[in-house]
């Protein structure tokens, strides 16, 4: 089952701006207003020019929206997808399963000296 992504006119307009800045195309916009960010998903392979050099097109970003920037690598496997979004390093193991509702979730396995750094300050990760 296909499913479609909604994105609000805010949203748009971020997708624009990190367009112009970075000349990549970014797959989606995560907008987390709880720590207040925006996550950028690029194409494999984009990572780098949509960072740019020294990060300045990250610094750019942050400075015109006001708001912290990430970039995630778009990968098709949700397992790998997840895993390099947390970090590779630091993740042994993910499983994608039903949840009791018939929708989807992950369960993402890491060494307990890891927990900290996988889950993030506040729960960031």
């Amino acid at each position: 089952m296909k499913q479609s992504i909604k994105l609000s006119t805010e949203q748009l307009q971020y997708i624009s701006l990190f367009q112009k800045i970075t000349h990549t195309q970014p797959k989606d916009c995560i907008e987390d207003e709880k720590l207040d960010r925006i996550i950028f998903v690029v194409e494999n392979g984009d990572m780098g020019k949509a960072i740019g050099k020294g990060a300045a097109n990250i610094k750019s970003l942050k400075n015109k929206i006001q708001k912290t920037v990430e970039v995630v690598e778009y990968i098709k496997e949700p397992e790998k997808f997840i895993a390099k979004a947390i970090s590779e390093k630091l993740v042994n193991d993910v499983t994608i399963s039903k949840d009791d509702l018939g929708g989807l979730q992950a369960t993402v396995m890491v060494d307990a000296n890891n927990k900290g750094l996988a889950v993030g300050r506040n729960g960031r990760n």
